[in-house]
């Protein structure tokens, strides 16, 4: 099977360092300037616990074009970053290939196969390509595995991942089948779901309530969770958080311990929220998938979200700082 890694930074370069190693399929990545440079130079290479996974692409390029038509894509891309490369995705997958989008947050084809109106979302789908073109094509996925890249084509991982795949719609079939045993392969665990939005809100709890903090806080998570202070914050976000997934179908309200959620114990050796990297990184930052939509539909249900409108306020005015001239 041909894969081709869609944006290979920290968690695009712990998939692709496993699928490499794994030597079970044809590998590409795409990446750009320094870590592009080290991965043709050095290979990819992660620091997972005591193991280290590395090796060579088969092609590695900042340049989709020079690929061959693709079974699988697995895009890693920031979700504010994935409409400019629309075209790019779609020219490069096979007639019958299929693109993950793993991604932090709502995902741009939430209405896709719900009883709702068939349209995108404006805020994170703007002129509605991925909608047009991509939405047929897509399998959801919620990524649970914190990673960084400690210099040009090397990631420090954490173990103990696990990678949720859907079908918009909830439905079993093939292409999913095909994911699952591809990610089987490489010994990756990937978890089939009958109901990705579930999970969406599952993991999104945990992001509103950490990655929003993490770049105005500028701590990394152990620190902030060892901080009462921040902790209560981190609560109160994610409570909103969990009204408005109750109000939208979701209700994961009597299942969500928050206490042990934040508990310093939780990620005592975590690394920095991928909010964080990016602020340090001088990076734009994915407010919209992570706040920016959650505020959104708290508005449309008629939730009250105080805090998670003042995060998003803050961290639009942040990364507006990041760019100022």
């Amino acid at each position: 099977m041909r894969l081709c890694i869609f944006g290979t930074g920290a968690v695009g370069g712990h998939l692709a360092a496993r699928f490499i190693s794994a030597a079970k399929d044809e590998v590409s990545v795409i990446a750009r300037g320094a870590q592009l440079q080290a991965i043709r130079t050095n290979g990819i290479t992660l620091q997972y616990g005591d193991t280290v996974f590395t090796g060579h692409p088969a092609h590695a390029t900042d340049d989709p074009d020079e690929l061959t038509p693709q079974d699988v894509i697995i895009v890693t891309l920031k979700a504010q970053a994935i409409p400019t490369v629309v075209e790019s995705i779609e020219k490069l997958l096979s007639p019958t290939g299929v693109v993950i989008f793993a991604i932090n947050g709502i995902p741009w084809w939430w209405n896709f196969g719900l009883p709702v109106d068939q349209k995108p979302l404006p805020l994170l789908d703007p002129d509605a390509s991925l909608w047009t073109r991509l939405r047929k094509r897509t399998l959801g996925c919620v990524i649970y595995s914190p990673n960084e890249v400690t210099r040009p084509g090397v990631v420090l991982g954490a173990p103990g991942d696990r990678w949720m795949i859907g079908e918009p719609d909830g439905s079993e079939t093939q292409r999913l089948s095909d994911v699952i045993a591809l990610f089987e392969r490489a010994n990756i665990k990937g978890i089939a779901t009958c109901d990705i939005r579930k999970e969406v809100w599952k993991k999104l709890v945990i992001n509103a309530g950490l990655n929003p903090l993490a770049a105005l806080t500028r701590l990394p998570t152990a620190q902030m969770t060892s901080n009462e202070s921040v902790r209560q914050q981190m609560k109160d976000v994610m409570r909103e958080v969990l009204e408005i997934a109750a109000a939208s179908g979701t209700d994961l309200r009597d299942t969500t311990d928050l206490d042990e959620m934040v508990a310093p114990k939780k990620r005592p050796g975590s690394l920095r929220a991928s909010m964080l990297q990016d602020v340090l990184a001088g990076r734009s930052l994915e407010i919209e998938a992570i706040i920016g939509q959650v505020v959104e539909f708290a508005h449309e249900l008629k939730v009250p979200a105080p805090k998670c409108e003042l995060l998003l306020g803050l961290t639009r005015g942040l990364d507006q700082s990041l760019h100022a001239v």
